[in-house]
């Protein structure tokens, strides 16, 4: 294995002296990759790579004459750096196809190859449109190469296995996509790139598509000269999924009330729906009622929206307007926008009436980006520390600034609604699942491991265009958003907290979407679609196109949660594994057994035990 802090070909090199100009055309291209991985394409130029290098522009021109030269040269030098280090682990790996499989993995993350400075040179090629071309001439060839490899591979073990209905080409390329995008993270300089944990990851998928071959089982069965790195595998014990029962129990339904959703924020609505003092919009949820209302000095406040009379709603529908006061459409009862008890029908009646005592109850009240959220009960942690790491990014879009675009929808479906959340937490389906966000972003779209109360997603609209006439128009209609910096200007962005709370951030529009439950089998998604002013005619055609590809993914999305709330319910379904890709849904289900501490139980327990039982576990009995 090559030293980590050196490429391999490069160790070669220095084993043997080297020619002077062979040194020299090393060292400026050295240089060259330094200054991409700073630089980028567009920023490096012979000045700046002379510099690095400590030699003068005249040499590097002397050397390569252009800087087109120079930068070709570089990816070609990167290019057979990879090639022949690849080829060296693959012959030593001979012709079985497990060895081989795993052999890809290890020269992939070989971190002597995979180090943030070549990663930054193979992104900046393939991003930047002007110098695809180059990229496609120059590695082109090798790619195709790999991943017919890899598909052939996948085809060797699955013919071994006789009544095995899989499709080993599409999922020798989903592998293939895997492998060769997992590097890019380690240009996520906010963190450090852990080399072990995304073979694992690589590995975990092998063991979920061939799992005689790759379980932990089958590697401690393996010659102990099998790869060193594979063993590890054994050590990584999979994730199982939550148990079929808590989808179903009526009872932790009801734990799921109390303890989820009333004491966590639920989103009502945006400030632009209540620009004037008077202005209301309304929330009803897991039974409770909320109304958010724009008092007379301009502030908002939230209250319960229950007259303290005889319950009846104070205001109705969706969103309103109170004149001077909010009067319960029951009985009469008024109410000032702060909430007071103002007055009283045949007030004598009542004997010994403290109004004072008889205001609305408040309600927690939080604004995020302009994004209004109530909570019923608790104390944890506010909406702005859950999203804090996001904050710069969001900012960007003048989310506050923005007004409702389209109507708000609402979807009542007959599955229960920790599926909407556990399908919102994972990319791994979207390369099968979703062949529009495939065609629009190509490999790009990712999850990212965030802190353990929210999380991110990202997808760049790739050029090629795609084969579908919204999304391909879509691409070709977006005009350019100057208020947003260039790297989000053709990102689609994903961000989300438990339970049940998304937001997709366009650089045309923006959606808040939210899952309540109605019950242990039907939940309610609640969408808002947000807009800045502009009346563009490519920009009202891009929201156009953005909502109708948007609403083909969520049915798409609603479609695999009636599957899986289905195939649940049957005697089939002992219960499921999780890949290493799947860390949303890992999470999201330890943050239910962390709260719901039942949850860790894999049998059902006795009818009306439930309660009494997650109690006792949760004081550690």
């Amino acid at each position: 294995m090559a030293s980590a802090d050196r490429p391999h070909s490069l160790q070669a090199a220095s084993e043997a002296p080297e020619p002077r100009d062979a040194r020299r055309r090393r060292e400026l291209i050295e240089a060259t990759i330094a200054s991409i991985a700073r630089n980028g394409l567009s920023g490096t130029t012979i000045a700046k790579v002379a510099e690095i290098a400590n030699l003068s522009a005249g040499i590097v021109s002397f050397y390569f004459r252009t800087k087109e030269a120079l930068l070709l040269e570089t990816l070609e030098h990167l290019d057979r750096e990879f090639e022949d280090r690849r080829r060296e682990v693959l012959d030593r790996a001979g012709d079985d196809p497990i060895r081989r499989l795993e052999a890809f993995i290890d020269v992939n993350l070989d971190p002597a190859l995979c180090d943030a400075t070549r990663v930054a040179v193979w992104v900046a090629f393939w991003g930047e449109s002007q110098a695809r071309e180059s990229y496609q001439r120059v590695c082109g060839a090798r790619d195709v190469s790999e991943e017919e490899q890899l598909v052939a591979l996948f085809e060797q073990i699955a013919a071994r296995r006789d009544g095995d209905h899989i499709d080993p080409r599409a999922l020798g390329l989903a592998f293939y996509h895997l492998v060769s995008s997992l590097p890019e993270a380690v240009l996520d300089h906010g963190r450090a790139f852990d080399y072990e944990q995304a073979k694992q990851i690589c590995r975990n998928f092998l063991a979920s598509v061939f799992p005689a071959e790759f379980s932990s089982d089958a590697i401690a069965r393996r010659d102990p000269t099998d790869s060193v790195d594979a063993t590890k595998a054994a050590a990584a014990p999979l994730h199982e999924t939550l148990p079929a029962w808590v989808y179903r129990s009526p009872e932790f339904y009801e734990l799921e009330r109390e303890h989820i959703f009333k004491r966590n924020w639920l989103m009502v609505g945006h400030v632009s729906e209540v620009p004037n003092p008077g202005d209301y919009i309304t929330l009803d949820a897991v039974g409770e009622r909320a109304l958010v209302i724009r008092d007379g000095d301009g502030a908002l406040r939230a209250f319960h929206n229950v007259c303290r009379h005889r319950a009846s709603r104070v205001v109705t529908g969706a969103s309103g307007h109170c004149g001077g006061s909010m009067v319960c459409p029951y009985h009469a009862w008024s109410y000032g926008f702060d909430g007071k008890l103002r007055a009283v029908p045949s007030e004598n009646t009542f004997s010994d009436l403290d109004k004072d005592r008889m205001g609305l109850l408040e309600a927690e009240l939080e604004q995020w980006m302009g994004i209004l959220f109530v909570r019923f009960a608790g104390d944890g942690p506010s909406v702005e520390s859950m999203m804090e790491e996001f904050e710069g990014e969001a900012r960007h879009y003048r989310i506050e600034e923005m007004k409702p675009w389209g109507r708000r929808t609402e979807l009542t479906e007959d599955f229960n609604w920790k599926f909407f959340c556990e399908n919102d937490a994972e990319g791994y389906h979207v390369p099968k699942g979703h062949p529009g966000l495939r065609r629009m972003f190509g490999a790009s779209y990712a999850d990212e491991q965030s802190n353990s109360q929210s999380a991110r997603s990202f997808g760049k609209l790739q050029d090629k265009a795609s084969t579908h006439w919204a999304e391909r128009s879509y691409q070709r209609l977006l005009p350019e958003v100057a208020h947003l910096p260039e790297e989000l200007r053709r990102a689609w962005i994903y961000y989300g907290f438990n339970p049940g709370f998304g937001i997709q951030l366009t650089p045309d529009l923006v959606d808040c979407y939210q899952v309540l439950p109605l019950g242990p089998d039907r939940c309610r998604i609640v969408d808002i679609s947000l807009a800045l002013d502009d009346d563009r005619r490519e920009m009202r055609a891009a929201r156009y196109l953005n909502q109708r590809i948007t609403r083909q993914i969520t049915q798409e999305d609603v479609d695999f949660c009636y599957w899986t709330d289905g195939g649940l319910r049957t005697s089939g379904y002992p219960g499921g594994v999780l890949s290493e890709l799947e860390f949303g849904v890992r999470d999201f289900q330890n943050w239910i057994r962390e709260t719901l501490p039942v949850a860790k139980r894999a049998e059902e327990p006795a009818t009306g035990a439930v309660s009494a039982l997650n109690d006792g576990m949760r004081d550690g009995h």
